[in-house]
């Protein structure tokens, strides 16, 4: 870890004296050990450590930026300098707003001390429980474990000041396989005392042994209850393809023409809160602005989006802290979905005829509006029928707007969990009963 007082100290060095007009720095840095495993055993460990700086210059209506991984002082400089040079040459932008004057973001905690010093023989021990697991029933187990610390930090000329925070994580992430079948299975936070790995292990390979000679199933519409994994991915692509207020603002969201309308079930409500330590807390965004809660979806009715400086000076509203990265548009990355009151057992008993998903693989957006997307299922997918889960079916392809899902929502469990992806954007969800999800064929 570099620490808070040799960050501010760098940045403010590189900015000191140059008379520059308004200018911040945004700079990430990040240690990473990964282990990797196949056919039940460890076949690499890997550790990343990498800073970056992203300079921002602004006068009059022009931007200029510039990168650098280089955090000596000649290096920064140099970066700046470079920024200033690209501000001259860009237009001027009548929507820029200047850079953001925001009171100090509140701190929240995000670091544990464990996760941060977990070495390469902790998460050897951890693989090892996995893998001998699937050995025992005879199946390969695959994936990762990963711990790390991520340090954000923000120097403003125009305030707050400084703004730094500093977050560990982790993530466990096992396939288990055997010849036609395999189980999926993924837990993360914060915390890595969180992750349950023998749990996890339980989870894979058991969807592994239940999907053996698994069997043909017409496409076509079905009632599916998905496991949380699924629900993360329909969270994560209406936050990518829509949540954030440029893509609104641009006609490409899905929000669009549906803002205050009840689009989905009264069941659904989703908000983004980047101070709840139940998710993967970050109090301030890229800009050095404090996140605020917002309400995404409530009840089924769309609120509105998430902004940025720059998206919220063009609405004449504050911005709620959502620049994610030093370019592009505001995101939704900790997004919360209110739990309903049924167990997962008790939405698959309240089927009569259709699907379990465990999860969705490689899904891509096929429309901006309805967000609707294509993909298929993977890892475990199973039939139910008269309330119980039967025979495991081959994977399916599918077509379908997570919109139009999601306002056919009949039932939530009443426990979540939590989904970090590697690009630390976190989801806490519960499963889902939907009435209906488009099936278009088999996978091959």
């Amino acid at each position: 870890m570099l620490g808070p007082d040799r960050i501010q100290s760098l940045l403010r060095d590189a900015l000191r004296n140059l008379h520059l007009g308004d200018a911040d720095i945004y700079l990430t840095a990040t240690t990473q050990a990964l282990t990797r495993f196949a056919n039940n055993r460890i076949h690499q460990n890997v550790y990343h450590d990498d800073a970056v700086a992203h300079i921002r210059i602004a006068y009059q209506k022009r931007q200029g930026r510039a990168v650098t991984n280089n955090l000596s002082s000649d290096g920064l400089r140099a970066a700046v300098l470079q920024a200033r040079e690209h501000a001259g040459l860009m237009p001027e932008d009548p929507d820029f707003p200047g850079l953001p004057k925001a009171p100090q973001a509140a701190s929240v905690d995000a670091y544990d001390e464990a996760t941060a010093n977990a070495g390469p023989e902790h998460r050897a021990a951890v693989v090892g429980t996995v893998c001998r697991k699937a050995a025992d029933a005879r199946l390969e187990a695959a994936g990762f474990y990963r711990t790390g610390v991520t340090e954000l930090a923000v120097f403003n000329t125009r305030g707050p000041r400084y703004s730094y925070h500093a977050g560990t994580f982790a993530g466990l992430l096992i396939t288990a396989r055997s010849d036609d079948s395999a189980g999926w299975s993924k837990g993360g936070g914060w915390r890595m005392g969180e992750i349950d790995a023998e749990a996890l292990a339980d989870e894979a390979i058991g969807k592994a042994i239940r999907g053996r000679n698994p069997k043909d199933l017409e496409p076509g519409d079905y009632p599916v209850v998905l496991e949380h994994y699924a629900v993360d991915d329909m969270l994560e692509a209406l936050s990518f393809y829509g949540m954030g207020a440029q893509m609104v603002q641009d006609g490409r969201s899905w929000m669009c023409d549906l803002l205050g309308q009840p689009a989905m079930s009264q069941l659904v409500s989703i908000w983004d809160d980047g101070l709840d330590s139940s998710g993967w807390p970050v109090p301030f965004d890229a800009e050095g602005v404090p996140r605020q809660r917002v309400e995404i979806v409530t009840d089924g009715v769309v609120q509105g989006p998430v902004y940025n400086s720059y998206t919220a000076a063009k609405n004449g509203v504050a911005s709620t802290g959502h620049q994610r990265g030093a370019t592009g548009g505001p995101t939704a990355t900790n997004l919360f979905m209110r739990p309903g009151d049924r167990t997962t057992e008790e939405l698959i008993a309240s089927v009569d005829r259709g699907l379990y998903v465990t999860r969705f693989y490689y899904t891509r957006l096929a429309h901006n509006r309805g967000c609707v997307m294509t993909g298929m299922t993977r890892d475990g997918t199973f039939l139910i029928e008269n309330g119980e889960l039967t025979a495991p079916v081959k994977n399916l392809r599918f077509t379908q707007s997570y919109v139009d899902a999601l306002a056919g929502c009949q039932a939530l469990s009443d426990t979540a969990r939590l989904n970090l992806n590697e690009a630390g954007v976190a989801m806490h969800v519960p499963a889902a009963l939907l009435e209906s999800w488009r099936f278009t064929g088999q996978t091959v």
